[in-house]
């Protein structure tokens, strides 16, 4: 199971945790342009996705990926960004904002993980499936 590539950030809205603090954004490299988001699942299977990134402010980035905007914060010295997600099961099935989706990555590397946790029974997985996923944004050229 992964993630709907076109879909990712697909109408959501990107929420940080209550009380998290902000760092600094100046030591950061600044996320602009178009990138590649590969996400690659616990068995290997990999999903692209294509992310346009524009910053909204010191530690702010604002990331669409289909017709839908999220929101990335600067938090603790990671990137991080929480979604709606679909979800894709291994016969091609999709369920459409069945998980919530929290991915972090290095500002430097641009390498992280995403927790997806499954709000609804979805391809053979209870309410409350955690999946760890591995995340590795590329800039495009």
């Amino acid at each position: 199971m992964d993630i709907m590539p076109a879909m990712a950030a697909a109408a959501t809205f990107a929420t940080v945790a209550a009380g998290a603090a902000v760092a600094p954004a100046s030591a950061a490299p600044v996320m602009s342009g178009n990138y590649v988001l590969t996400v690659t699942d616990p068995v290997g299977r990999a999903t692209l996705v294509e992310w346009n990134v524009n910053p909204c402010g010191e530690g702010c980035a604002d990331i669409k990926a289909g017709p839908g905007y999220s929101r990335a914060q600067l938090v603790d010295g990671q990137w991080v960004i929480d979604m709606f997600d679909y979800v894709r099961c291994s016969d091609g099935t999709r369920v459409p904002y069945a998980a919530n989706a929290h991915i972090t990555w290095d500002p430097n590397t641009l390498a992280g993980t995403e927790q997806l946790v499954y709000t609804q029974a979805a391809c053979g997985q209870p309410p409350g499936y955690t999946q760890p996923n591995r995340v590795q944004l590329k800039q495009a050229s």
